[in-house]
This record gives C-alpha cells, sequence and structure tokens, in this order.
C-alpha cells in the first residue's frame, strides 16, 4: 500500500506485533480494507509476524502511511519507557552457569531482546503472583496478631 521508508527492527519487532495484534482486535476495520482482502492480510500477517524481515514487507504491502506512524509511534513509546526504567533501576550483577547462561541467550536472541528482558518476560509474572501471595499470607498474619491482642 504504501512506500513508507521507517524499517521495523528485530528489537522492535515484538512491540510492532503487540500493537498490530491489538489494534485488530480492539477493531477489526482497523486495516481499512475490504473484507475479503482483509482476510488475506490477516492471513499473511499471521504467517509473517515471526521475524522483522518479513513484518517489514507484509506492513508495506497492507498498511498505509497513517497505520505506519501509529506502529513507529508505539514502538518509540515502548522505546521511551524501557529507557527510563533503566535509568530508574539500578543493575545488578549475578554468576550463571553455562547452560543457564546459553538457555537465556538462544532465548534472547529468538526474541530480539536482552538476557534481563528474558528473565522479567518470562518470570516476571509468576514472581509477582509468589510476591503478592507472600505480601497477603505476611500482612493476614499481621492482622490475626492484632485481633487477638
Amino acid at each position: 500500500m504504501t512506500r513508507r521508508c521507517y524499517v521495523i527492527r528485530q528489537q522492535d519487532k515484538n512491540t510492532a506485533v503487540a500493537f498490530i495484534d491489538s489494534q485488530i482486535d480492539k477493531n477489526p476495520k482497523w486495516l481499512g480494507l475490504v473484507e475479503s482482502q482483509c482476510v488475506i492480510a490477516e492471513q499473511e500477517y499471521r504467517e509473517t509476524k515471526a521475524d522483522s524481515t518479513s513484518l517489514n514487507a507484509w506492513c508495506r504491502k497492507w498498511l498505509n502511511e497513517t497505520q505506519w506512524g501509529q506502529i513507529k509511534d508505539a514502538i518509540n513509546t515502548a522505546r521511551t519507557q524501557q529507557e527510563e526504567l533503566k535509568r530508574i533501576q539500578p543493575h545488578r550483577t549475578i554468576s550463571l552457569t553455562h547452560q543457564a547462561w546459553q538457555i537465556l541467550s538462544d532465548l534472547a536472541r529468538q526474541e530480539g531482546i536482552t538476557l534481563s528482558e528474558v528473565i522479567v518476560n518470562r518470570l516476571g509474572k509468576e514472581w509477582m503472583t509468589v510476591f503478592v501471595r507472600a505480601d497477603s499470607r505476611y500482612d493476614n498474619a499481621q492482622l490475626n496478631r492484632r485481633a487477638r491482642s
């Protein structure tokens, strides 16, 4: 549809895919195509969203200037948020076995993200669940002690 110069880099692919998925889910008419074209575009999208090269080709074929701008804005917002987190949160150094490092490195390379992002993305939700449960047990124990006194 467009000959836009913007290129979605591998490290931005997950953000772009999340944005496009969100737009298609929220508003099936976001692509601005007739239904028969929309079905083809969505099928091609599912097949090409795995890597940035094919995703860029799909975007050039199916998206207009406004949609490219929306993707670029979403990527810039995500980058800004990541930079802000890096600035706020200090880094820590850890030791890993070679096997653990290899696993994290392979996952990071496949997903086009950092080792830290692999850990946060894959373990973050589970950690929050455990952390919240532990906090609530602690709070309940304090309430029980207060009630008894």
